[in-house]
């Protein structure tokens, strides 16, 4: 599951980039003019969808770095630091603080203890997830309005 992070870590600014050169593209545009909402509308949507993207990213740097923090071993390694948030003393009593899981919706760097307890540290600032939440329903509202544009563009040319 930690491999994955070797995929989207480098993915994401590719993705991004892309979506927000396309977005750019459609958004300036020479012919798009009070004709082409359409266009404008696709602009909108990617860009949406590449700042949702550029927070995803950001929230996956930061557990990242926790991953690098738990894969260092030696002297200081038990429990995995990034676990050793307020109050983990308690956590780490018998049975201990076992292992680490990364979630990847809700981003999250999850602690887990002997007992099956698990708890979320604070790695991924509190923001990322609610941003990405939010500019992914909005960038797929965007893009389902042109759509929803298009056709109806489409039914108006085909009936004159």
């Amino acid at each position: 599951m930690v491999l994955l992070l070797l995929l989207l870590l480098p993915g994401g600014p590719v993705a991004c980039v892309a979506l927000a050169r396309y977005g750019f593209g459609r958004l300036g545009h020479p012919g798009a003019g009070p004709a082409d909402g359409g266009g404008r509308l696709r602009g909108t949507a990617a860009l949406l969808g590449a700042a949702a993207v550029a927070v995803y990213v950001w929230g996956l740097l930061h557990v990242a770095g926790a991953v690098l923090a738990a894969e260092d071993g030696g002297t200081d390694s038990a429990p995995v630091r990034p676990c050793r948030t307020p109050g983990w003393q308690e956590w780490a009593r018998d049975p201990g603080i076992t292992g680490y899981t990364v979630s990847y919706l809700p981003l999250r760097f999850v602690c887990e203890t002997g007992d099956g307890g698990r708890y979320a540290t604070g790695h991924v600032p509190r923001y990322v997830n609610p941003a990405f939440l939010c500019l992914t329903v909005a960038a797929v509202a965007t893009a389902g309005s042109a759509a929803l544009d298009a056709e109806r563009r489409a039914r108006r040319r085909t009936v004159v």
